[in-house]
């Protein structure tokens, strides 16, 4: 709770910006058994308190969730994309902030992680890509990172949810295609 409300204080945008880095970096600097426990309690304590935001404190608080995404795509990227540590994670988001049942879960929160989801995760791929030789291929299991959006997709019990999970992963696939045509006519 007390991170949470060490975010509530910050009041200008630079101290929201570096503070919500700073939180979401935390999960870097934990040994790797805490950091499932210490996302899942993250998720846990920003659900509940989420309704009692006020309008101007949502923007900050969506910020801080975006950081926190990516650097939990981060902790998984140094793990070179470990599938026990990606199941753990995923498990969590579904226990957590994408229960596709718990409608104690806002909305708010779930919706924006699906918005962010792939942004983030495209760019820890990417500065992990800028490591690397040409020859090399990087290896991301992005079914199962995608475990999530196709859960909801079925599972959800609001139809808008399921419908914009849908719409990703339409939209990823098109992506996908598009990329594969594109390096087909390179060759």
């Amino acid at each position: 709770m007390g991170l949470f409300y060490c975010f509530w204080m910050s009041d200008k945008p630079l101290v929201q910006q570096q503070l919500a880095n700073e939180l979401g970096s935390l999960q870097l600097l934990l040994q790797d058994d805490n950091v499932i426990p210490f996302v899942s309690m993250f998720w846990k304590i920003h659900c509940a308190e989420w309704y009692g935001l006020d309008r101007i404190r949502t923007d900050k608080y969506l910020l801080l969730f975006r950081r926190q995404i990516f650097y939990s795509f981060a902790w998984l990227a140094t793990h070179q994309w470990d599938q026990e540590k990606i199941e753990a994670y995923t498990t969590c988001l579904l226990q957590g902030p994408l229960h596709p049942t718990d409608r104690s879960k806002p909305d708010g929160i779930k919706f924006h992680i699906l918005d962010i989801y792939l942004d983030e995760l495209n760019k820890v791929i990417e500065q992990q890509q800028e490591g690397m030789d040409d020859d090399d291929e990087l290896a991301v299991p992005m079914g199962q990172l995608l475990r999530p959006i196709h859960v909801l997709c079925t599972d959800d019990v609001n139809k808008i949810t399921r419908r914009r999970c849908k719409q990703i992963i339409k939209n990823y696939e098109q992506e996908m295609e598009q990329e594969d045509e594109e390096d087909e006519d390179e060759e």
